[in-house]
């Protein structure tokens, strides 16, 4: 497998055999594949041996083991779409109510001339167009080690039809974002072997008894100064319930927080940005949580409540985590 970068558009590999595109994006596949290969199983995938570093910033370790798989981390459009959806404002549409809280510090009068700073939190209102949310194809790569050299693939082959041509032209528009390039194979023509091991590494989990800050979450944090102090509060009403364990998404799953509470046989997921809610989710085994995909994890045989980030979000969370 070879990780240079071919000079034309679309080319045969001399080493490997192995069809290239070199593109931006693709938005057909019948214009970018051969017609050959239509109704076969295809796999694509870069080498990683000149593509570590571009590896790296999606979430994979410097020296990605046989099996390790991440869903990518958003690095421009496609993989920001494919890590966390999109939503389409519907203009044709009457405006809806929509609650934001933020947070409104001011100075407040305690007597004998004296006053003292505080910080309360604010709900408004306001009219705005509907949102359909479209769900993240939540598209994963894999390394995998064959004959000695690693590659950067997809777990599964993908048929080239037209019942796959979706998911299809997202893999291979979501390799092209990261690597610049893509190899294209026929799955019957060159194999590649399942990994023995499927080790994601899409979390990190926090010691025991640390608590959530604000530079842990930075990157994922709101900039505005009456949004942040709500996004950071409503971790420290989770936190206060006092979870077993606590894992920060990484990667593709930036934004999203676990915490889990084997006491109550829950766990809560998090989302400080992509769906702006807290999931109740059934399974509070951390072992199970951490091997399934973002797909499994929102699905509705997991998820109990989806617990929307309004006015009435911290009585709600405690019903859920409360003692009473």
């Amino acid at each position: 497998m070879t990780g240079q970068q071919p000079s034309d558009q679309q080319e045969q590999n001399s080493r490997t055999g192995s069809f290239v595109i070199n593109k931006h994006r693709i938005r057909s596949i019948a214009s970018n594949l051969p017609g050959n290969l239509v109704n076969k199983d295809l796999l694509i995938a870069v080498g990683h041996e000149l593509n570590s570093s571009k590896a790296t910033k999606v979430g994979f370790e410097e020296v990605p083991a046989d099996g390790d798989t991440v869903l990518p981390k958003a690095v421009g459009p496609v993989t920001r779409y494919n890590a966390h959806g999109r939503q389409i404002i519907l203009r044709g549409q009457k405006k809806e109510s929509f609650e934001r809280v933020h947070a409104w510090t001011h100075n407040e009068w305690i007597g004998g001339g004296q006053s003292r700073t505080v910080t309360t939190y604010v709900s408004h209102t306001y009219q705005r167009f509907p949102r359909q949310q479209v769900p993240a194809p939540a598209q994963e790569l894999v390394a995998r080690i064959i004959d000695g050299k690693t590659v950067i693939t997809i777990p599964g082959a993908i048929k080239y039809d037209g019942a796959h041509e979706a998911e299809l032209i997202n893999a291979i528009n979501v390799l092209l974002e990261v690597f610049g390039y893509v190899e294209v194979f026929d799955a019957d023509m060159n194999p590649v072997p399942d990994p023995k091991v499927v080790r994601r590494l899409n979390w990190t989990i926090l010691p025991k008894g640390e608590k959530i800050s604000e530079k842990t979450l930075e990157k994922v944090l709101s900039k505005s100064k009456r949004i942040r102090p709500v996004e950071l509060n409503r971790q420290h009403k989770i936190a206060a319930y006092k979870p077993d364990e606590v894992a920060v998404g990484i990667a593709g799953f930036d934004g999203y927080i676990i915490y889990v509470f084997p006491r109550k046989n829950v766990a809560v997921l998090e989302s400080l940005k992509y769906g702006n809610a807290s999931y109740i989710i059934d399974n509070s085994n951390w072992e199970q949580l951490s091997k399934m995909t973002k797909g499994q994890l929102l699905s509705n045989k997991l998820v109990r409540a989806r617990e929307v980030h309004t006015a009435g979000w911290t009585g709600r969370i405690e019903k859920i985590l409360g003692d009473k």
